[in-house]
């Protein structure tokens, strides 16, 4: 079985066209019009050409789908530490790595329990993270640090 590409014009097996949204929940599936190849290439244009909305969109989800909140939640939270880093108080700073991007604070959260504890700088959660969010071990890495 074959289907045209309306975005190439090409003739394809009905493999080369993904399943539309739809067409999961008929008895008779629905393909879509463009081939897989063509989406790819229009989702890479779009994703060029709209970097800024791509990545809120990609913040908003992965905030409800990780932790359970909204951007606006995580707005409030952000001024509610007024912009800062829970633990050292610091802003992110503007450029990160080779990339140049700019991260927002990371969503703190009790890896046991689920419970959001704050925001932080990537420094700040990653030095958690690395020690386990164990307080045992933090008090020892402190006590070393003393001398």
């Amino acid at each position: 079985m074959t289907k045209t590409c309306t975005g190439c014009g090409e003739t394809k097996p009905i493999e080369d066209f993904s399943l539309a949204r739809n067409g999961t929940k008929q008895q008779k599936p629905v393909r879509k019009s463009r081939c897989k190849a063509c989406q790819a290439t229009a989702a890479r244009k779009w994703f060029q050409d709209n970097k800024e909305r791509a990545k809120d969109s990609r913040h908003a989800h992965n905030m409800k789908s990780v932790y359970g909140i909204t951007p606006e939640c995580y707005q409030e939270m952000l001024v509610a530490q007024s912009g800062v880093c829970a633990i050292c108080g610091l802003e992110e700073p503007a450029e990160h790595g080779r990339t140049g991007t700019q991260f927002r604070l990371a969503v703190d959260h009790d890896h046991a329990t689920g419970r959001i504890r704050g925001l932080l700088c990537q420094k700040c959660n990653r030095s958690i993270g690395l020690l386990n969010d164990d307080v045992d071990l933090l008090r020892k890495a402190i006590d070393y640090l003393k001398g």
